[in-house]
């Protein structure tokens, strides 16, 4: 099933605080694309995972703080980077990224969970 036909998987709500410092660029062809880099502790590193092998080709839709209407794209595999910043109460760092991003009203989602 082509990606623009692929139901609209909805970015976890416990994971939403992850997305609070995204940096919005265009890409190298033109098209937006979106990355940020978080310590996450071994649940959240977990939740991450386990969303992307739920996603398997579909697009996500972010709720970002950035821009007030949805935002709909293809999730990247995270990616490790090493020891957190704070490694206290995180086990390590990850870049969350997205590409192909699309502006536009919020649609109903399948259920991310």
């Amino acid at each position: 099933m082509p990606l623009r036909h692929a139901p609209v998987v909805e970015w976890p709500t416990t994971l939403v605080p992850l997305l609070q410092d995204v940096q919005i660029a265009p890409g190298s062809d033109g098209k937006p694309v979106c990355w940020v880099d978080v310590d996450v502790d071994a649940q959240t590193l977990l939740a991450i995972h386990e969303f992307e092998a739920h996603l398997r080709h579909r697009p996500v839709q972010l709720r970002l703080a950035v821009i007030s209407d949805c935002v709909t794209g293809e999730m990247n595999p995270s990616v490790g980077l090493g020891a957190p910043s704070d490694r206290a109460r995180h086990i390590a760092k990850v870049r969350l990224s997205f590409h192909d991003l699309q502006g536009g009203e919020c649609v109903e989602a399948a259920e991310s969970e």
